[in-house]
């Protein structure tokens, strides 16, 4: 059943990686180190740098894994682990697993007459894949992707690529509250600058505590976002 909620409508602005699914960064792993043996490097990243490391680009994994190389060295490892392909493509299968009480969220904000939107440091061409595979295109209004890894971009210079891809997003339309989730600094400050409420998700296996990162929110546990469903009057 949906709602028509008039001005009540509210916008969920997702992360992917690390909030939505889990299990990606095993996949991670193998392909980096894969690519590290192609260019014969006495290096295997190991799964806690994986999760040390989770939602920065492949230039930076690689910038991190061999710091006695260069720039076009680890342009060159980005250019290989894109060039795996269905070999690529088959490792994700393999690993990437819809995150616990995702497909229950999402669908309880869709029915109550809600939009749930993907905002992910993937891209574009690949994102829709990610979300058949685990199966929750179906509860999503739009998919942006921004590209990480076509310009390397860290820090704050990214904060503000993906604060505005929200923010030109937002042009046009009304909601009555913006609700952000995602698993890092990027995501939260990117939703402060576009005025959300801020969820912080924590993976419990990757035991990270939150630092210098100020959230309106911090969980472990999907279905705590939908206490937002419960402070508005329909």
């Amino acid at each position: 059943m949906m709602y028509n909620l008039g001005m009540n409508k509210m916008l969920f602005v997702w992360d992917f990686h690390g909030v939505l699914e889990k299990g990606n960064d095993y996949a991670v792993q193998k392909l980096c180190n894969l690519t590290l043996q192609s260019f014969n490097k006495d290096r295997k990243i190991s799964i806690q740098e994986v999760r040390d490391w989770y939602g920065l680009s492949w230039f930076d994994y690689f910038k991190l894994a061999t710091p006695e190389g260069n720039i076009e060295l680890w342009k060159d490892m980005v250019k290989k682990v894109h060039s795996l392909q269905q070999k690529g493509w088959d490792i994700i299968k393999e690993h990437i697993k819809v995150r616990y009480f995702a497909k229950e969220v999402l669908a309880e904000i869709k029915n109550k007459g809600h939009c749930n939107i993907l905002l992910s440091n993937t891209h574009p061409n690949h994102l829709q894949s990610f979300t058949d595979l685990i199966g929750i295109i179906e509860y999503f209004d739009d998919l942006i992707g921004v590209d990480k890894d076509n310009n390397s971009q860290t820090g704050k210079d990214f904060i503000n690529v993906k604060s505005k891809a929200l923010s030109d997003y937002l042009v046009g339309k009304k909601y009555s509250k913006i609700i952000v989730i995602g698993d890092s600094d990027v995501d939260i400050q990117a939703g402060k600058d576009n005025k959300a409420i801020t969820y912080l998700f924590m993976d419990p296996n990757f035991n990270k505590q939150p630092i210098g990162i100020n959230s309106n929110y911090v969980i472990s546990d999907l279905r705590k976002v939908l206490q937002e469903l419960k402070r508005i009057k329909v």
